[in-house]
């Protein structure tokens, strides 16, 4: 296991087999007359899905495993990207860490329970063209393009840059809702009314120039 690309022995902890992922629970509205035989489904939602880790630390004493076991989980506190051997990797963010035990003085034995995304590696596309294997339907991606003309409007995805140099490097971040010229915020030289997102399989980025696209493909 890693955590933060950082291995879980670096800490002195093994995973125990018993560890679980519980996919997103689904929420759906519909519409169905009465004495109908067909419906309308107005929408489909899911929330974050569940991650259960088991894991034992080990060390010289209760006092030098309370340590290693306290700055485990000074990585997994706040936002966190966990990869579990052999699986998917896991954006997380810690929801409780459960009760230890001790089954010897050197030895403390915890469930930690996490909120998170699964996701696979990280993909970089140099074209309009994107494919994405993702299975949940919307996936965050970031946009990157250098203008090779001046425009008064600029269309990067979902968001039109106003009064555009040649030579500017223009960002939509749709994973963490930036809008970037240079590498400087410019939010208020753009207009959008949402951020862009890849849907399963064949996606078409509008825009002028080839787009270099960034996202993390995500899993039920």
């Amino acid at each position: 296991m890693w955590i933060n690309n950082k291995g879980l022995h670096l800490f002195s902890g093994k995973l125990k087999d018993a560890y679980t992922y519980t996919p997103p629970a689904i929420s759906t509205e519909y519409f169905l007359g009465r004495k109908r035989s067909n419906f309308v489904l107005l929408d489909s939602s899911y929330e974050m899905g569940k991650l259960t880790l088991p894991i034992v630390f080990e060390g010289k004493n209760r006092k030098d495993v309370a340590l290693k076991k306290s700055n485990f989980e000074k990585e997994l506190f706040g936002r966190c990207d966990i990869g579990l051997p052999g699986e998917f990797s896991y954006f997380a963010f810690l929801e409780n860490i459960g009760t230890p035990s001790f089954p010897s003085e050197c030895m403390i034995e915890t469930t930690y329970s996490l909120n998170c995304i699964r996701h696979g590696w990280k993909q970089t596309v140099e074209s309009n063209t994107v494919y994405c294997e993702s299975t949940l339907p919307n996936t965050d991606c970031i946009i990157k393009v250098t203008a090779l003309k001046d425009a008064e409007e600029y269309q990067v995805g979902t968001v039109t840059f106003l009064n555009v140099k040649a030579g500017e490097l223009l960002v939509v971040d749709g994973m963490d809702k930036r809008i970037l010229v240079n590498g400087a915020p410019a939010a208020n030289r753009a207009e959008w009314i949402r951020f862009p997102s890849l849907v399963p399989g064949e996606n078409h980025i509008v825009c002028l120039d080839e787009v270099t696209v960034e996202f993390y493909p995500v899993y039920f």
